[in-house]
């Protein structure tokens, strides 16, 4: 690749970019193969990734937002860039997912992606069919599966529904309920040996407890263990010893509490007279579980109970297990779902595990590779199944130690929920990684399109992050567009690899982004300022808080030169009659020059002025950072210019002025607190928040101002100069 030309219209947020990228390598040129963009958040950078991730998938990019017609031309040496060339590293970080289906294999993005995607949309059948065997058994939802494959023998559950799909149950069992008959508790009966010696006895003689005459009992409405339950439930609330009586249906007069047990006795006698069936009866109205069991019995009919008590016998009971599971899923409509899915994915599936276990080396090498260039992160990778991934037994895994001090614990990708957004953009890497290795070994001629890769960050792994970036750009047919909206990395690239004239910087023009040549990225002060300071009013204007900064720390904030600054950043009483002269002495002074110090004009007019020109300007193209600053000291110069003036009305004396350190701070408390509801305040406190703190820069720490669009400073000076009657007081 020599060329890359880009053309987007109304592609996401760019409403227009024409760019043209040589990388065209020679000798004179060795850093010709990368590029670095400057671009302040919202800007372009999420637009231009996301414009080449989908083209990246086939795609079409589009306008999301007010659907308008997209039209994109991105050419490759003046043919259309194919899909397979390009490579995403998005600034979001996605290392998990709320599905459980998201697995811990290591297999390249790609494939990962539609493994993922097939098992999601597989969990999602198997979710559906585990809510009707819910509604079957009775089992919990999160039982299910575990009970279904120890019941079976198996470890596959998809295997396994196939398997029991096959069976074939010709009896009806619908009447019986895997989790009432199977509960521990009723189990605990069940294995008893009063159950199984006389269960067919006990059988028997309870339904006869409904049938003979003068019984008491309705089948499924009021039997013994409910009789029990309400008796002594009367009893023990004081009924009967309050002189109480109940009257029984079909009989002529109410009973006491003597004669009602000695109905009952008479009515249980079958049961009670035998010590076995007696302990049988007291075990199911136990608890819950096996009354539960009781009423299923008590709801069967004879021949059905027969039937269960029969499979209940000890040598049954597994057999029986596995025939109410294959009853549950033969002509379940879910479970047909759910195989047929299986089914047509199955082969897929088991290719992309196949390649992910032929992929294990590499992954053991770019595993490798990041905990080598990663440090200080708080665990370690390695591969979990190192051995039996490496001999394409299984897939490879990853797995994470956390170690400190003596603990150590060891987590799979699923189970992590404790990273911060930067160990997780290390993770995120790790894919990167691994797909960089594999076009190498492929010999893919690759664009890679980096969005925002060092965010989140420390110093020590950004650096790791241009050293690897740097491997990448000494690599045959790797080509890179790396975006940023921090400039502290963006001048790190230029720095290290990416030649100064591949740096650029991003601007809004009207409609349209354009790319033009950064200036001073090495040192901006240096690089420009210096050597412009006599010819340059706005380079002039922006070194006053710089200046400032020097002799505060040079000579301190007593000095007769600091303090006649701070009135140039600040409207002082005598602000207005500082002229650039004036400054230019104290420059001069500072930095053993010689500049003429005769001019008279006085430095606000200057600033206001400058201010104006920056206002009407219909390109802004560069770096711009004194326009930058100079608008700032503007728009904070204006407001409290209004401050003050508005305070004298309010405090009646017109010759108020601000004696506080932190002046803007103190002006704008005091008219909130007398004037809580003025209209000004909107706009007072965007000042406050965006420009205010940032004019005290110095050469290693002027970003924030660098983020701060010039289209935002421009509408934020025109709102504050409406706020006074004049533009030039």
């Amino acid at each position: 690749m020599n060329k890359l030309k880009v053309v987007l219209k109304n592609c996401y947020g760019i409403q227009y970019l024409d760019e043209e990228f040589d990388f065209a390598s020679n000798p004179a040129k060795p850093k010709a193969k990368a590029y670095a963009i400057y671009a302040p958040n919202g800007l372009m950078k999420t637009s231009f990734s996301r414009t080449f991730e989908a083209l990246a998938k086939g795609d079409v990019p589009k306008e999301e937002r007010y659907n308008r017609i997209s039209t994109h031309v991105v050419e490759s040496d003046g043919n259309a860039i194919s899909k397979q060339t390009i490579y995403v590293l998005k600034s979001e970080i996605d290392i998990s997912s709320d599905s459980p289906a998201i697995t811990n294999i290591l297999v390249n993005p790609q494939n990962k992606a539609r493994y993922d995607e097939l098992l999601v949309d597989l969990d999602k059948l198997k979710k559906k069919l585990i809510g009707s065997l819910q509604k079957s058994s009775k089992v919990g939802k999160n039982d299910i599966e575990k009970k279904v494959l120890k019941d079976w023998d198996e470890t596959d559950f998809s295997a396994c529904i196939g398997k029991i799909n096959a069976t074939t149950i010709e009896d009806d069992l619908s009447p019986y309920e895997y989790a009432t008959i199977f509960d521990p508790k009723a189990i605990e009966v069940l294995k008893s040996q009063e159950f199984i010696s006389k269960a067919s006895e006990f059988n028997e003689r309870y339904q006869e407890l409904f049938n003979q005459a003068g019984t008491i009992y309705q089948k499924g409405v009021f039997n013994p263990t409910k009789a029990e339950t309400s008796f002594t439930t009367l009893d023990k609330q004081g009924f009967f010893a309050g002189g109480h009586r109940v009257h029984l249906r079909g009989e002529s007069d109410s009973i006491d509490k003597v004669t009602l047990d000695l109905k009952l006795q008479a009515i249980h006698a079958n049961i009670d007279g035998d010590e076995e069936l007696k302990k049988l009866r007291d075990s199911l109205a136990k608890n819950a579980q096996t009354q539960a069991l009781n009423d299923l019995i008590e709801s069967l009919s004879s021949t059905q109970v027969e039937f269960l008590l029969e499979k209940l016998q000890p040598a049954n009971q597994a057999q029986f297990r596995k025939d109410l599971w294959s009853y549950y899923i033969q002509n379940n409509m879910d479970a047909t779902a759910y195989l047929s899915s299986y089914a047509a994915c199955k082969d897929e599936i088991e290719l992309i595990e196949a390649d992910a276990a032929q992929d294990a080396p590499r992954w053991t090498e770019a595993v490798k590779l990041f905990n080598d260039r990663f440090v200080d992160m708080p665990f370690t990778l390695t591969v979990a199944n190192q051995t039996q991934a490496a001999l394409g037994k299984e897939q490879a895994k990853l797995k994470f130690t956390f170690k400190d001090g003596t603990d150590t614990v060891e987590w799979s990708r699923s189970e992590i929920k404790t990273l911060s957004q930067g160990e997780k953009r290390a993770l995120y890497l790790l894919n990167f990684i691994f797909e960089v290795e594999a076009r190498k070994l492929a010999n893919q001629e690759t664009l890679f399109i980096i969005d925002d890769v060092a965010d989140s960050f420390d110093y020590k792994n950004k650096h790791a992050i241009v050293q690897y970036l740097e491997d990448l750009n000494d690599t045959p047919n790797f080509y890179q567009i790396i975006l940023t909206h921090n400039f502290d990395f963006f001048r790190t690239l230029a720095n290290n690899f990416v030649a100064y004239d591949r740096c650029l910087m991003a601007n809004r023009n009207n409609s349209s982004i354009t790319l033009a040549k950064a200036e001073g990225i090495k040192n901006y002060f240096i690089g420009k300022w210096k050597k412009n300071v006599d010819n340059n009013d706005c380079i002039l204007c922006a070194t006053i808080p710089f200046t400032r900064n020097l002799i505060e720390y040079t000579k301190g904030d007593n000095d007769p030169d600091y303090i006649k600054l701070t009135s140039l950043l600040h409207w002082k009483s005598d602000t207005d009659q500082i002229t650039v002269g004036n400054y230019l002495d104290i420059y001069n002074k500072l930095f053993d020059k010689n500049y003429d110090i005769s001019s008279p004009q006085p430095v606000k007019a200057l600033l206001f002025a400058k201010a104006i020109e920056i206002c009407n300007r219909t390109t802004h193209d560069g770096l711009n950072l004194e326009d930058k600053v100079l608008l700032s000291m503007a728009i904070r110069m204006q407001g409290e210019i209004f401050l003050t003036k508005e305070l004298r009305i309010i405090k009646g004396d017109a010759n108020y002025w601000c004696q506080s350190m932190n002046q803007f701070g103190s002006l704008i408390k005091e008219y909130s607190s007398t004037a809580p509801l003025a209209p000004a305040i909107r706009t007072l406190e965007k000042i406050s928040i965006t420009v205010s703190s940032n004019i005290h820069l110095n050469s290693f720490m002027y970003e924030p101002i660098l983020d701060l669009t010039i289209d935002h400073l421009i509408n934020l000076y025109n709102e504050v100069c409406g706020l006074n009657t004049s533009q030039l007081p």
